[in-house]
């Protein structure tokens, strides 16, 4: 059992559902098929926060994780550290795309089991097998080589390659 208590579980018809405030206040939801790179360039917009702390706001964009956003950022080559209303609109679409393959993967594998994850059946997920630099600390970037680091942002760890990702 996951004792960090990420979520609830409401038994409510739709209407109700949309009331609840945990809900109504969320951001857009990545693999909703209106979630395009001129949301995420819109929600970017004007906001200094890093790309890290922005894309873990659940006000902002709704679902992406820890695990998720560091293996979206890797995949697009950004840097987890820049000012959001830094990225230019290629970059925007880039990222895009990375967040929604990461989050595609991740159901593939039924989930990233690292610790004690299991899905409703109670069994474990396979994506912790394909992570590219979550938890890989040290060790060397799977494009370039170079070791990854390990940084908090807005209290979480962050992980990423000083090289690959600018």
């Amino acid at each position: 059992m996951d004792t960090r208590r990420f979520g609830r579980l409401y038994l409510a018809g739709e209407a109700e559902l949309k009331k609840l405030p945990c809900l109504r206040d969320l951001g857009p939801e990545p693999l909703d098929p209106t979630f395009d790179a001129a949301i995420l360039t819109a929600i970017f917009a004007g906001r200094r926060r890093p790309l890290k702390q922005v894309l873990l706001d659940q006000h902002l964009v709704a679902g992406l994780g820890n695990i998720y956003t560091d293996e979206a950022l890797f995949a697009a080559g950004l840097d987890p550290r820049r000012p959001a209303a830094s990225l230019n609109p290629e970059e925007a679409a880039r990222l895009h795309g990375a967040i929604r393959a990461v989050l595609e993967q991740g159901i593939a594998n039924h989930g990233t089991s690292i610790r004690d994850y299991v899905d409703g059946s109670g069994h474990q997920g396979s994506n912790q097998d394909h992570l590219q630099v979550y938890g890989r600390t040290s060790q060397p970037c799977p494009r370039c080589g170079q070791p990854l680091e390990r940084v908090r942002l807005g209290g979480r760890s962050t992980h990423f390659c000083p090289r690959c990702q600018v």
